[in-house]
């Protein structure tokens, strides 16, 4: 299969910032930290979707502020910037999915998880993300998939491994589906011009598509495991261990804040249109992630092994040593 471009960048800028994340641990860098019970700021790198809400819904709420600590979300486009802010000290803790984090710990990045980020739906009916289909495709079945063009926003990471399983499922041929790259916003224009057969989104574009009479063949994540464990924040090993208070201490409230989003849908509807490009009338019609306290760690070995077994690592690393344990 071919090596996806945004995964070796990730791999390759991360690798290259953690000569300097050690350097900055060596010389006690924690200007933006403080000791026990000590306020502290924290750079988060995010990315602007629906996933991160509970991280604005508990700056608005207090929950940080409870824990002494100011929250200073840092957006960008994705993990490729994120791993390696985070490993170079610029942010003390980041957003990425599971697999990501998986890849990155499987060459050596010093990095844990610290909280659960988002996860998928208990099942198809609770699903934010879909393979879909443009309105009148000759494709009504996941064995139509096969030979045709998928798009993905970056091979050889979460779509393609939740994409492959849920095919599998389905009695197709995963081996036979190419993915192509296509950025999330342009997902939904690429399927309609036909520039691809078929294209893997997440809300709020799954939602735009079917708007436009675009079908659901596969929901990816659902099909993977119940309320997989799609995200989590995390920190490199160096800042974890130079400042455990102030991690503990971020873990509450983060904790506290995705139970608060999951049973306050409205305030998450609201709290999206103050960081993301959502329109208004979108954002009460999506359908919302799933987020709790709870890592699902079952859903975190399924992910490394499905990584381990479709190649996109050499070697499974060891998820106890990706979770940080309190």
């Amino acid at each position: 299969m071919m090596r996806g471009r945004r995964v070796q960048r990730l791999a390759a800028t991360a690798l290259a910032m953690v000569a300097g994340a050690t350097l900055l641990v060596a010389c006690g860098s924690s200007s933006t930290s403080g000791g026990a019970g000590k306020p502290a700021t924290l750079k988060v790198g995010v990315i602007p979707i629906a996933d991160v809400a509970p991280l604005y819904l508990g700056v608005q709420k207090g929950f940080f502020k409870e824990q002494k600590l100011t929250i200073q979300p840092q957006p960008a486009a994705g993990g490729a910037a994120i791993v390696p802010a985070v490993l170079s000290g610029s942010d003390q803790i980041g957003f990425s999915n599971t697999t990501s984090l998986i890849i990155a710990s499987s060459k050596g990045l010093p990095i844990q998880n610290i909280s659960q980020g988002v996860l998928g739906g208990a099942s198809p009916k609770q699903a934010w993300d879909a393979v879909l289909v443009k309105k009148g495709s000759s494709i009504s079945s996941p064995k139509d998939l096969e030979g045709k063009t998928v798009a993905v926003n970056t091979l050889q990471n979460v779509g393609p491994l939740t994409i492959n399983t849920a095919l599998k499922q389905q009695g197709a041929d995963y081996t036979k589906v190419k993915y192509t790259e296509v950025e999330f916003p342009d997902m939904p224009a690429a399927l309609e011009s036909g520039r691809v057969d078929a294209a893997w989104m997440v809300e709020p574009f799954v939602s735009q598509a079917k708007a436009a009479g675009a079908t659901a063949i596969l929901t990816p994540y659902e099909s993977t495991a119940p309320k997989l464990t799609v995200a989590t924040y995390f920190a490199s090993k160096q800042y974890i261990q130079q400042n455990p208070d102030v991690i503990k201490r971020f873990v509450t409230a983060m904790n506290k804040s995705l139970e608060y989003a999951q049973s306050h849908p409205a305030e998450v509807r609201k709290i999206v249109l103050t960081y993301t490009k959502i329109p208004a009338q979108a954002a009460q019609v999506i359908t919302l992630p799933q987020w709790q306290a709870d890592l699902n760690r079952p859903t975190i070995d399924t992910t490394a092994t499905l990584a381990k077994e479709y190649g996109f690592v050499k070697t499974q690393p060891n998820i106890s040593e990706l979770i940080h344990q309190q």
